[in-house]
This record gives C-alpha cells, structure tokens and sequence, in this order.
C-alpha cells in the first residue's frame, strides 16, 4: 500500500493478517490470547493493589481517583517499568501498527479497577461512543475517531487496548456491539443493551489476554458480578502522524521514569518509529514477538 505525501511515497505493508484484516472490518475488534506472563499479571495486581490502598504512596505523576465501588490510576507507566511494558507489548503493538499504518502514538493510559455493588432496581448498563471531547453531528465523520477500509488495507486512527489482569467471566467486563464501529447513523434511544436488532455481547478472558477495539464501537462496561474486583489496563492509540489527542504526554518532568521507545511511543512524529521498524523487522525473519 502506498501513502503519497507532497514529495514521497511510503510503502506499508500490512502487520495483520488476511483473516484478522476481516475480523476486524466486520467487527471491531480483536482478542489476543495471554499476551502477558502470570508472574507479569502478578506483580502488576500486587502494585495496583498497594497504590489503590495507599494512595499517599503513589508515585508522581501517577495519580489515583476512586470510590467505594471503582478506581482509576492514571500515568502509571510512570510509576513502575512493568506497566510500560503493556503499551509495548510488540504482539498488540503488531496489531495497533496494522490498524494505523505502522505510526501509532499513545496518548492515554489507565489501569482500571471496577467492583461488584449494589445495582438498583430498573438500572441498566450504558453504551457510548468515544467523541474526544466533542459531539459530532449526525452525517459527519468525527476526525479524531475514523475508521476506514479499502482495497484491502485498514486506516482506523484511534485504536484502544484492554489488557485484564484478572479472569473476566461471561456477562461482565467490557460490552459491544459488534460492527457499529461502522454504522452512521445513531443507535436510537429506543434500544438498550438487550435489543433484539443488535445486542451487546461480552467476552470471556483470562487474565493475561488483550481485547483490541475501534472506539467508534457502541461499547461501555457490564455490571461487574464476581467478589474480586475487576481490574484492567487501557491503552488509546492515535495515528501519529497527524493527531495529539492529549498533550500530557509525555510528561518531560518525568522523562527518566520511562524508557526511549516509551518516550517516542507517546511523541508525535511524522516519521515511522523505532520500535515499529524493529518488530517489522522481526516479522520480516520470521522471530517471535515478545
């Protein structure tokens, strides 16, 4: 595939497969399988566990904000080198490269915890859409969230992850639609999640497994049914290239707190990445990706 600039033009071979390409364009999303080792998953639970506990000990700039029944830490690549390992994940970076042309930028990350609570009667989960802040009219396309496919490639600018670190049982944890990541027209205030014309589905997953979504999916959170507290890691994505969707990242105060490729990783930059011409370069040999 070729991509024409004023003066030059980028081969980009896809990072995805054929069957992951169509996977994806009816969906909207994709599931990988245990992308992190259980002694990984461990050390993350035991330092989320410690931070939510004792918010005075976070490290800056992670900052936590939470409730009886949720929490949420912010920046916490910063906080501990672990972390930053999910958002480099070179198995999920091949996906995200192939979804946004081998140049994505992170400009989010969040590790989410959601526990089981008390839901009042006739109260019903919620979709939504993600807008970036601002709610385009029906009939136009939201700049910072398309998504597009053609002559067998895919261009979908804005790409999230969610690496759970607990089991996630069916019915609970994250929720969809699938397929509206293309739809134009708006869900109508006449259905909920449990409409006959499209349901939301949900996933079961293992801790250690990613889902990879559109954010243009109708997506949102079920109600969390299990006695241990639901605890996941989003990444968003953007296309580099052309969008800074958040300019808190990356935080120059705290640039010793991470590494050069999660520095470039978070950098809007026009050019291919580092990191990224390194896992083509592993596909192209034939290695394995870690």
């Amino acid at each position: 595939m070729l991509i024409r600039g004023a003066d030059s033009a980028i081969d980009l071979p896809s990072t995805l497969t054929e069957e992951e390409k169509w996977h994806y364009d009816l969906f909207g999303y994709l599931v990988l399988r245990q992308v992190v080792s259980p002694a990984e998953v461990e050390q993350m639970l035991e330092i989320a566990s410690r931070w939510f506990a004792n918010p005075e000990t976070v490290p800056e700039p992670v900052n936590v904000t939470q409730d009886e029944y949720s929490g949420v830490l912010n920046n916490v690549q910063y906080g501990d080198r672990i972390f930053e390992r999910l958002s480099l994940n070179e198995k999920v970076m091949r996906i995200v490269m192939g979804l946004m042309w081998n140049r994505p930028r992170l400009f989010n990350f969040a590790l989410v915890m959601q526990k089981q609570r008390p839901i009042p009667e006739g109260e019903k989960e919620r979709l939504h859409r993600d807008t970036s802040g601002f709610e385009f009219p029906d009939g136009f396309r939201n700049p910072h969230n398309d998504y597009q496919a053609g002559n067998g490639q895919i261009y979908s600018n804005y790409v999230n992850t969610a690496i759970t670190l607990v089991d996630v049982p069916q019915d609970n944890g994250f929720m969809c639609i699938p397929g509206t990541h293309k739809s134009q027209v708006k869900l109508p205030s006449t259905l909920d999640i449990d409409n006959e014309w499209a349901p939301a589905i949900t996933f079961e997953l293992k801790a250690g497994d990613c889902l990879i979504f559109s954010p243009r999916l109708m997506h949102g959170p079920k109600f969390w049914k299990v006695d241990y507290p639901r605890r996941v890691v989003f990444n968003r994505y953007q296309f580099s290239f052309y969008f800074n969707e958040n300019y808190n990242l990356p935080i120059e105060t705290h640039r010793h707190c991470i590494s050069d490729d999660q520095y470039e990783l978070e950098s809007v930059q026009r050019s291919e990445k580092g990191f990224a011409k390194r896992i083509l370069e592993k596909i192209d040999k034939g290695e394995e990706l870690c």
